[in-house]
């Protein structure tokens, strides 16, 4: 077993992650190789069984004794026979003599219609007589008895076959969970490893059906293994059966196999095609389910039902057509394997025919070599399905490489780089320039600096870089051209995780969790205290709405948060990033889904928490930016202005502009 390589067939990736359950497969494969060969242990004991059935037959039993034999079994009877009939027993006896040789030379079992004649009887009669004196001896008693060891042997046989059948059952099954287990793991880590680029260009359904639909068929790869031995195992025994028994008829047999490893070559390559159709079918409906759900509200608050449905019916339809036809190439094989297998059998059993006829076989030999054919037969069909399941696994495992496991990392490393000592919080955007990778330029040498405790507001239009800057500061992107530096250290030299545990996140469109209120303030900092918990629940005002809650910080919000307002939702993310204690804050218009009193309340915690670190707005609402410090004003990518709301205002530019416009009304 150290040489074996069960594995070599698969793609070299999947190949490698079968190896990492190799132990367990192999004993899983060893249980199905002595059950294989024990079912083969059975094509003998069935020709012997049956021949032990002939030769306890009362004809066999017959043809195979000596007339003398015979004659001497059946007079032993005679004197009771006498004595019933009240006829001589010579005459008994002389009756039995003239049977015998009838017996021996005709194609009857039933040795009283010899005899019942020559005694002057009928049948009935003759039955009648031998209910009183005893039945005449029958068969051969000696192939009863080895018929009933043969019996005890196949049940036997098949008890020790069954611990193997669960062995291979159970260990196989464990290492398909365990491969599918590892594997879901490695692409949920993997996934969240990826750039954010990545979930721009990917749909959420789809992602999702790599991970349910992909995956389980890609697990049925333990199953092929398991297959690749049995069907062989089986077929290759069967196959030397009939070698040793009937080497003709198993030429004859070798004449088809040709012919049938063509047709599962071809059916193979095409089901691998229609396969990746019907995978990629599904991660599309996969991602319109998604975004049904996630949007349902918006579907129903524009009454687009009936064309929301009208979609998914076309998308359900195409699944359903490219199911079909990889349907229509999987119910092509199956039949057609049988259909020449059926046309060996019967090939076989004609010439099984004309061997018994000129005695060149026996009844015991045609019945094994029938079960032997049959198990070839279920042998070559397991290799049309391990054809049809090895391309279904195949195309699975490309879609898995190619949509998660083989997309490059985000260029940094997690777990490498500076942790700068005694970090202040400086922040510094020097001549940044930012391209997407399909050539769009969203920032242009844009320049501006965030000291130790400074505030800073980003303004502009939507579509002017304000979101890039945060997500360059945050590394979900590096600079195309230019350097962002934190203390004077350019980001890309820092450790990541360092740098993403210094900065507390309040986005505009809150996310939440399913869980409690506590989880998902602690999510930022998993081993926070109950007192830096408490801290920055007080700070965000969300104390006020959890203590009216029967459990508490403990209570259950629901997926996305659904069970508490908008505005509670947007205080427990404020917790969130305030619960680390962050060197720098970044905010997306923190406080633009409170109500007034909330908003006032929240502004006040949070100018005080802005004395303590550097923070960027994204300011939609001038009220925002005028608080800041400092104010950048941006168009297109490019910085059009900066300095505080006074110094702007009486510059008269952009920015005095943008704000009379608020403050009359038109914006805001």
């Amino acid at each position: 077993m150290a040489n074996y390589n069960p594995f070599r067939r698969f793609d070299p990736r999947l190949a490698a992650e079968l190896k990492t359950q190799r132990k367990t497969i192999l004993i899983g494969i060893l249980c199905v190789l002595v059950a294989a060969g024990l079912d083969g242990l059975v094509l003998p004991l069935l020709q012997n069984s049956i021949n032990a059935i002939q030769q306890a037959a009362p004809l066999v039993s017959a043809r195979e004794k000596s007339m003398e034999d015979k004659e001497k079994e059946w007079n032993q009877k005679a004197p009771d026979i006498s004595a019933a009939l009240n006829i001589p027993q010579k005459d008994v006896e002389a009756a039995i003599k003239r049977a015998v040789p009838k017996v021996l030379a005709s194609q009857s079992e039933n040795e009283i219609t010899a005899l019942a004649p020559e005694l002057g009887l009928s049948p009935t009669d003759m039955n009648r007589v031998l209910n009183k004196v005893g039945n005449l001896p029958t068969g051969d008693p000696s192939a009863v008895t080895r018929l009933g060891g043969y019996c005890l042997m196949v049940v036997g046989l098949f008890l020790v076959r069954y611990w193997f059948v669960r062995g291979q059952t159970y260990y196989l099954a464990k290492a398909a969970a365990r491969l599918s287990s590892d594997l879901r793991e490695r692409l949920f880590s993997k996934l969240l490893r990826l750039p954010v680029s990545y979930f721009g260009e990917k749909r959420v359904g789809a992602i999702n059906s790599v991970l349910t639909n992909d995956v389980n068929v890609y697990q049925n790869a333990v199953g092929i293994l398991r297959d690749s031995v049995d069907a062989p195992v089986k077929s290759v025994i069967a196959l030397g059966f009939v070698f040793w028994t009937q080497w003709k008829l198993a030429a004859v047999t070798l004449l088809f196999l040709p012919i049938m490893a063509v047709i599962i070559d071809r059916n193979g390559r095409k089901m691998r095609k229609t396969q990746g159709e019907v995978q990629v079918a599904l991660a599309d409906l996969g991602a319109s389910t998604n975004e049904a759900l996630l949007g349902a509200r918006v579907i129903k608050a524009f009454a687009a039902e009936q064309t929301v449905i009208g979609r998914y019916k076309a998308l359900v339809e195409k699944t359903f057509s490219t199911q079909m036809r990889a349907t229509k190439v999987f119910a092509t094989l199956k039949p057609m394997v049988e259909l020449i297998g059926a046309a060996a059998l019967a090939t076989i059993l004609y010439l099984c025919g004309q061997m018994a006829y000129t005695g060149q076989l026996q009844l015991g030999q045609v019945a094994a070599l029938i079960f032997a054919l049959d198990r070839m037969n279920q042998g070559f069909k397991g290799f049309g399905s391990i054809s049809s399941t090895y391309n279904q696994v195949q195309a699975a495992s490309r879609r898995i490489y190619e949509e998660v496991l083989d997309v490059p990392d985000q260029v940094v490393d997690a777990t490498t780089g500076k942790e700068p000592e005694g970090f202040r919080g400086l922040v510094e955007f020097k001549n940044v320039t930012f391209r997407y990778p399909d050539g769009t330029e969203a920032l242009n040498k844009v320049s501006f600096t965030i000291n130790p405790g400074e505030s800073l507001a980003l303004v502009g239009p939507s579509g002017a870089g304000k979101s890039t800057i945060a997500d360059l500061l945050l590394r979900f992107y590096d600079p195309t051209e230019g350097q962002i530096l934190l203390d004077g250290i350019d980001l890309r030299e820092i450790k990541l995780s360092w740098l993403r545990n210094q900065i507390g996140v309040v986005p505009q469109q809150t996310f939440l969790f399913a869980g409690s209120i506590q989880e998902n303030i602690r999510l930022a900092d998993p081993l926070a205290s109950p007192e830096a918990v408490t801290k920055a629940a007080n700070q965000a005002h969300v104390t006020e709405f959890v203590n009216q809650m029967e459990s508490g910080f403990d209570s259950q919000i629901g997926e996305g948060g659904g069970r508490i307002s908008g505005g509670q939702r947007q205080r427990v993310a404020i917790a969130r990033a305030l619960v680390r204690n962050p060197k720098i804050l970044l905010l997306d218009e923190a406080t633009s889904a409170l109500d007034a009193q909330s908003e006032m309340a929240v502004t006040e915690a949070l100018d005080e928490v802005m004395k303590e670190r550097s923070t960027l707005f994204i300011a939609h609402r001038l009220t925002t930016a005028a608080r800041a410090q400092k104010i950048v004003v941006m168009s297109r990518g490019q910085v059009v202005e900066q300095g505080s709301h006074v110094e702007l205002l009486e510059a008269n530019g952009a920015y005095a502009g943008l704000f009379r416009a608020f403050s009359g009304g038109v914006l805001g």
